[in-house]
């Protein structure tokens, strides 16, 4: 499908922490950061989402250095002595029946993810505290699944929640903690607790405007509800959180939104204006990744390319699997380093039968300085990523594609759906 839309630039769109990438783009042309986020703003109105996020200067020094790191690492192949980030994603299923999500099939859910759905409170909580002794500097907790939705019991039979996550981890320290979410599950009471929280930053994935965003993301007990409104439910939602920011006091969390291109294309302005006009801080926009198909073609692949993350994060599932990056969304077997200690073996539904993978147990540390993982940073330095297989040779990132203005094959525009809605070739 060819794109009509016109360049980032043309529609108002521009790279997002453009003058760090610009800072350190002429060490190595082969790495790639950020590539794919764009956002509604410039320089200063990122500085002052940053800025808000902390209330002494101290921490403000401490996160510049933090994301300068993150773009030097990249670039000069570094992968120092601890990830700068860790992303754990508490919750691995989601109340939404999105129609470019294949998180949500059974399929995916039984043979990808296995029977642990959330991550147990321990293991969070030893997550949490690795993260703080080795010097993490931020902890994104989400990835695939909901993350609103964590409800699990501590060895005590104590009720734990996503907000008593976000209060542990500033409890230890944790300089930035973020989340993202749908956001259709935010009332007074959880809004005043995720500000107490201390959270740094809340991004809600909102595709479109009312029209486009209603045939995209409408929880699937409402999908036969003509009464019921996602979008004007998740509007609802930022303005209870933003009166809470306010009624409290405080700054955070920062409210960020995201829209996949397709959505918004059409009314690119109209949305920006919308959502700072409800009380968002920080507006952004994705090119659209098709994630269904098992292989990239291969004449899609670059070949000339090397995967910034594996220098600068790892990834902890629900079920405790450690991976290099959050493009891994298979747990591809080139790509598991191991098993987070503590957390329970990992059940599938493979080939008809139920299957238990037994990983070996490593702590992030061990991860992070594993032989597997220090063999991906080399095939990556050496322009050999795609002997990675399965994993990196695959990998969306890695494709020849048009930045934000990007529409996969067979997503119609108005129908916001896949033209063929499966979920892998066959």
């Amino acid at each position: 499908m060819k794109n009509q839309f016109g360049s980032a630039k043309e529609i108002g769109i521009f790279p997002r922490e453009e003058y760090e990438k610009k800072k350190w783009e002429k060490i190595n042309d082969r790495v790639t950061v950020n590539e794919s986020q764009y956002s509604f703003g410039d320089e200063d109105k990122y500085n002052n989402f940053i800025t808000a996020q902390f209330d002494n200067e101290s921490d403000r020094n401490q996160y510049k250095f933090y994301r300068s790191e993150w773009y030097r690492r990249a670039k000069e192949f570094d992968h120092g002595n601890a990830p700068l980030s860790v992303t754990c994603e508490l919750v691995s299923t989601c109340n939404l029946g999105c129609t470019m999500c294949y998180t949500i099939t059974e399929e995916f859910q039984s043979s990808v993810i296995g029977a642990t759905r959330m991550l147990p409170w321990e293991v969070v909580k030893q997550v949490i505290d690795e993260c703080s002794e080795i010097g993490v500097y931020s902890i994104l907790f989400s990835w695939r699944g909901e993350s609103t939705l964590y409800r699990v019991r501590d060895a005590e039979g104590n009720v734990k929640t996503f907000t008593d996550v976000l209060e542990y981890a500033n409890k230890k320290n944790i300089l930035e903690t973020s989340c993202l979410t749908h956001g259709q599950l935010i009332d007074k009471n959880f809004a005043e607790r995720l500000v107490k929280s201390k959270l740094n930053w809340l991004n809600f994935s909102i595709d479109g405007l009312e029209k486009e965003y209603n045939k995209i993301r409408t929880p699937k007990n409402k999908k036969n509800d003509p009464t019921f409104n996602a979008f004007k439910t998740v509007s609802e939602c930022i303005k209870i959180l933003d009166k809470a920011k306010k009624d409290l006091g405080s700054l955070i969390p920062q409210i960020r939104t995201n829209a996949v291109f397709p959505s918004i294309y059409k009314n690119h302005k109209e949305y920006a204006d919308y959502m700072y006009s409800i009380g968002v801080n920080w507006v952004t926009v994705n090119e659209m990744l098709d994630f269904r198909f098992e292989e990239v073609p291969k004449e899609e692949v670059k070949i000339d390319w090397a995967c910034s993350y594996p220098f600068q994060r790892l990834t902890v599932s629900a079920n405790g699997s450690i991976l290099p990056c959050t493009g891994a969304h298979n747990e591809e077997e080139g790509l598991v380093l191991g098993r987070y200690i503590g957390s329970p073996k990992k059940k599938i539904f493979k080939n008809g039968k139920n299957e238990t993978v037994n990983l070996r147990e490593m702590t992030l540390s061990e991860a992070w300085n594993s032989k597997k993982l220090s063999e991906i940073r080399y095939l990556h330095i050496n322009n050999r990523r795609c002997e990675i297989k399965p994993g990196c040779q695959n990998c969306r990132h890695g494709m020849k594609k048009g930045g934000v203005t990007y529409v996969p094959e067979e997503w119609n525009l108005e129908k916001m759906q896949w033209e063929n809605h499966i979920w892998r070739n066959g």
